[in-house]
């Protein structure tokens, strides 16, 4: 059973950033972190931090030892990272510091990290990000090990550029048990998580429908977890997810993997069915081979003004015609050949007319749903389609003469169709574009 932690009386550690202009701060901070991990008694420590600007800066390293704050000079260490070393300090000293960098324009901060001389080492390693829903907008970390965690000085960064929350002292997760934060768009005032503890308030949104990026540091600022979707538009294209919108939560599965899910805050995660597809790493899917033989002639109508020919998908996936091709009777040259612009979509219709139809539907004109023929329904008739490779995929034959075109049982109005769809030819009422009746009359043949 999941247990939720919900500590209060305590601050989070804020990124703060003072600049003139919001839309463009023109220093960013990012990736501060700190090695060793493990500090013991008199080993110094070193701070970097990536920093950026257009223009030339002076970057400073502050440590705050027993009140007392000490600055330092950052110096280049290779490209945008910049570093300090803090001295070596005594067992169960506190180290609290923060990166500062400024120009003629502006200064920006950093959040602020603290680490413990000598303190015991956690194993954040069993901490994994377990479910993040963009609708109710929260972030829900689980703890894997057999031992409770604090939390303490453990970090968020959202979208690579914002640390936007850090666990306090007082942020506990027991072992097997789960945290759940919220956003700062929820837990305002009126918000449906009014009232909720700031220490377990992550201050940005949260969307179920954009590209994000969210990511687990330890107090080091080591990567533990890492969630990156870097190619929504797959996961809307495969499950016909209106504007990309995430229905619930991106959860981890019993098999570890990422998938769409039902939202479970506070509980276990259930199992999805639709794995999230674009995250780093992915490597894409590949489709599944299409299956041809779930194509078949489904309707044949020689009606009037109606004259068309209609196909039926009888499978899962949707189905390209491109190279596809029909034949009449006995007529050397095709009567239609399709491109990849034309699909038969799964368990659904694609429909041609004849040119003897641009008549009565001028609007059909140009298209590539024309085939270059008649049709009647008191003649023989072969209708072929086959394969771009001319391996022939369904036929549709009437008459008993061998001979094509001949004139015999006049069977209007009804059409030549597959009777339920993908079923045995019959004589039917025209459904053009829909569902065949479940039966029909025999066809005659002469």
């Amino acid at each position: 059973m999941k247990k939720i932690l919900f500590v209060a009386m305590a601050l989070i550690l804020g990124l703060t950033s003072c600049v003139k202009d919001k839309k463009y701060p023109g220093i960013t901070i990012t990736d501060l972190k700190y090695s060793p991990a493990a500090v013991t008694e008199f080993t110094p420590v070193t701070v970097t931090a990536n920093i950026k600007c257009f223009n030339s800066f002076e970057a400073k390293l502050y440590y705050t030892i027993n009140n007392v704050t000490t600055d330092v000079k950052m110096n280049s260490v290779g490209g945008d990272v910049y570093g300090a070393t803090i001295a070596a300090q005594s067992d169960n000293t506190t180290v609290r510091f923060y990166v500062e960098a400024t120009n003629d324009d502006y200064t920006a901060s950093s959040a602020s990290m603290e680490y413990t001389v000598g303190a015991v080492q956690v194993d954040y390693s069993v901490l994994r990000l377990n479910e993040l829903n963009g609708n109710d907008k929260f972030i829900e970390i689980y703890n894997s090990g057999t031992d409770p965690i604090n939390m303490n000085g453990v970090y968020i960064v959202k979208d690579e550029t914002n640390q936007n929350w850090t666990a306090d002292a007082n942020v506990n997760i027991e072992a097997g048990g789960y945290l759940l934060l919220y956003s700062e768009d929820v837990t305002i005032e009126g918000g449906p998580q009014e009232g909720y503890p700031e220490n377990l308030t992550f201050h940005s949104g949260l969307s179920a429908k954009k590209n994000v990026r969210i990511q687990l540091f330890t107090p080091a600022g080591e990567s533990i977890d890492d969630f990156n979707l870097v190619d929504i538009d797959q996961n809307g294209a495969a499950y016909n997810y209106p504007g990309n919108q995430a229905p619930a939560s991106y959860s981890v599965n019993a098999d570890e993997d990422w998938y769409y899910s039902d939202a479970t805050p506070g509980m276990e995660n259930v199992d999805g069915e639709n794995i999230v597809l674009g995250l780093e790493g992915d490597v894409p899917p590949t489709p599944p081979t299409p299956d041809y033989n779930n194509l078949v002639l489904n309707e044949l109508n020689g009606n009037g003004g109606a004259k068309y020919i209609e196909f039926y998908n009888k499978g899962d996936f949707d189905l390209s015609m491109d190279g596809m091709y029909l034949e009449k009777d006995d007529k050397e040259l095709p009567i239609w050949t399709g491109d990849a612009t034309i699909i038969v979509p799964a368990h659904g219709y694609l429909v041609l007319y004849s040119e003897d139809v641009l008549i009565d539907h001028p609007e059909l004109e140009g298209t590539d749903l024309i085939f270059a023929s008649g049709l009647s329904p008191k003649k023989t008739l072969r209708i072929a389609l086959f394969m771009p490779d001319g391996t022939e995929r369904d036929l549709f034959t009437r008459g008993t003469t061998g001979e094509w075109g001949q004139t015999i049982t006049d069977v209007s109005p009804m059409t030549y169709s597959r009777t339920p769809d993908g079923g045995e030819w019959k004589l039917a009422e025209a459904t053009e574009g829909a569902a065949n009746p479940a039966t029909g009359d025999d066809i005659p043949q002469e």
